[in-house]
């Protein structure tokens, strides 16, 4: 879909008030929003979502059983969100939120199943620290890889082959994780995508953890509405992750996926490691692309492709070999990551940072990157097909992978054909 048509969708089925509340639709915004969602699948549904939106984007636009979207008012893309007639209040605690509007009725959702929720966390906790050899306070990678674990759970209910939960049956429970978890999950996220310094401490000091919410503005969508759950309760959630559990749970947590717990927990950390595998391809890119912006023969065209794109982060100033740090630590929990290692091998981590490479040198090593994309595509496909029970369309050895860089260095070759030519 264009962009020019996502806009116009986006205007018409999108309303906010001032604050940012979305306005529930109207009868004509009903209408056209279910014929919407029965003409385009939602992202979960795509072959490659792993690769393409991951699962926390991928998932936003899947129901739970109550009839409530796991993205709420964050749907993407937001065309795809169909607001409840929710009550919103002004947030009262200190900091960002303030005075921002959160939902009501989704915190009593998430009140209703706290306890259950805190369960979940330490029992993901256990999980991980016995298939990874893990002990005491964990670690911020630590926690990516859990928080990781809970936002791919609804993603594995609706895409394995054998049993899938139909959309709109995802258990409320399921989906509360995927709320609450996922909050830990955005700030994780975000640390690893900045090879932020707080990823290096061997134990997370909840403390910081919670100054980094304030100072990333975590806790406020880009919309400006506010996360419901008051500091007391984050402490909590974060504290069942991470610490060790006084007691044994009387019973583990996560039910809904029964005698699945071990595949779903497997298909979330290799969901981690994707993402992980991901973010190199696109700091690797920018490691390469970089100096077009200084290339007196580069078009305007080209330059804004480069300035605009986010996931680029060309304007990021943190080292590859920062992120090759990162990388080391967060594999370095797992007894076998040779598909990784072997992509790692074809980054440019040796390379000077800032070099002003020719245009043969740029084509050249972007090519290499998108080739060791491939190659890593294929092999962690299969892995997710059998873990999912499934069966994804074999590509030919030459195609471009799914992943995001992927398409990215595509449209670029096609905007500066001095590239392709490098190839």
């Amino acid at each position: 879909m264009n962009n020019l048509v996502e806009n116009i969708l986006t205007s018409a089925l999108h309303k906010l008030e001032a604050d940012g509340r979305p306005l529930p639709h109207n009868r004509w915004q009903n209408m056209l929003s279910v014929t919407l969602r029965n003409i385009v699948p939602p992202l979960h549904q795509s072959v490659w979502m792993e690769w393409e939106y991951g699962n926390w984007i991928g998932s936003f636009a899947g129901y739970d059983a109550g009839g409530r979207q796991l993205g709420e008012a964050n749907v993407i893309p937001p065309w795809l969100a169909t607001p409840l007639k929710d009550n919103w209040q002004p947030f009262k605690g200190p900091g960002v939120r303030q005075g921002h509007p959160y939902n009501v009725d989704a915190m009593h959702e998430m009140l209703e199943f706290w306890n259950d929720l805190l369960t979940d966390a330490a029992t993901l906790r256990d999980l991980h620290c016995r298939r990874n050899q893990r002990q005491g306070r964990l670690a911020p990678k630590d926690l990516y890889i859990i928080t990781t674990v809970a936002i791919s759970v609804p993603g594995f209910l609706l895409r394995r082959g054998d049993a899938p939960t139909k959309n709109g049956e995802i258990p409320r429970r399921a989906a509360a994780a995927f709320k609450v978890i996922g909050g830990m999950y955005a700030a994780a996220n975000r640390m690893l995508s900045q090879a932020h310094p707080l990823l290096g401490q061997t134990e997370l000091d909840i403390d910081d953890f919670l100054q980094y919410l304030e100072d990333e503005r975590l806790l406020l969508s880009p919309e400006s509405r506010a996360c419901a759950a008051p500091v007391k309760m984050i402490r909590q959630i974060v504290g069942a992750a991470i610490d060790p559990s006084p007691d044994k749970l009387a019973q583990p947590g996560l039910p809904y996926l029964g005698m699945d717990l071990e595949r779903a927990f497997a298909y979330g950390e290799l969901c981690a490691r994707i993402d992980l595998v991901v973010l190199l391809y696109w700091r690797s890119l920018r490691h390469y692309l970089k100096p077009l912006l200084r290339d007196a023969k580069t078009t305007q065209e080209v330059c804004e492709m480069l300035s605009q794109e986010h996931e680029l982060g060309i304007a990021d100033h943190a080292p590859l070999s920062a992120y090759a740090r990162v990388a080391k630590d967060v594999l370095a929990m797992f007894a076998e990551t040779a598909p990784e290692q072997e992509f790692i091998a074809e980054l440019p981590f040796a390379e000077a940072e800032g070099q002003t490479y020719d245009i043969e040198s740029i084509g050249r090593g972007c090519y290499r990157l998108e080739t060791a994309m491939r190659t890593y595509f294929r092999r962690q496909q299969a892995a997710l097909d059998q873990l999912l029970q499934r069966q994804s369309p074999i590509l030919p050895e030459d195609a471009w992978s799914p992943a995001p860089g992927s398409s990215f260095l595509k449209a670029l070759y096609k905007a500066d054909k001095r590239l392709e030519v490098c190839a």
